[in-house]
């Protein structure tokens, strides 16, 4: 059978979009991992804050009240505020109150403990998204925090990432 031109530069086509889109899946799911599992900084907390949050969801008016923490990064200086609000996802977070005080009684310390403050996902100015609070914990001043279940869950991805390029490859790459 004779392949035309025409046939080639289809098949060509194919070979990218497949291609394209098994790295945009690839893409999205490691976005996805490194917005939801949990980070940690080690932070001195500097205030706190209780915000009404309201919106109309068939006209009827939600309001509820989403806590706030603002904290210095002991290891850059800069200062970020954390959303601090109960999640039921499979975090199952409901403790946002008793972090609250936790961070609020560390505002109210002369000495500036440093704490470990472990949170997941991002800072969006655009669409005032903020990063929200898992844990507050006070540590000793020259505590490392290291995320071995971030490491572990990027290393798995990788792996079965591979293995399936690697075990698929014909079907992905030709």
């Amino acid at each position: 059978m004779l392949i035309t031109k025409k046939d080639d530069g289809f098949m060509l086509v194919w070979r990218w979009l497949k291609r394209s889109l098994f790295f945009i899946l690839v893409g999205i799911v490691t976005i996805w991992l490194d917005f939801s599992l949990p980070n940690g900084r080690i932070v001195h907390v500097v205030g706190t804050d209780v915000k009404r949050m309201s919106k109309t969801v068939d006209g009827k008016e939600l309001t509820r009240d989403v806590y706030f923490i603002s904290a210095d990064n002991i290891s850059d200086g800069q200062t970020y505020v954390y959303r601090n609000e109960d999640v039921w996802l499979y975090l199952f977070k409901v403790n946002s109150a008793d972090i609250q005080g936790r961070a609020h009684s560390l505002v109210q310390s002369q000495d500036k403990t440093p704490a470990l403050l472990r949170y997941y996902g991002y800072r969006l100015q655009l669409f005032s998204v903020f990063p929200n609070i898992l844990t507050l914990e006070a540590v000793d001043g020259g505590y490392q925090y290291v995320p071995y279940l971030r490491y572990l869950a990027f290393t798995l991805w990788g792996l079965v990432s591979f293995f399936v390029g690697f075990r698929w490859r014909h079907l992905i790459f030709d």
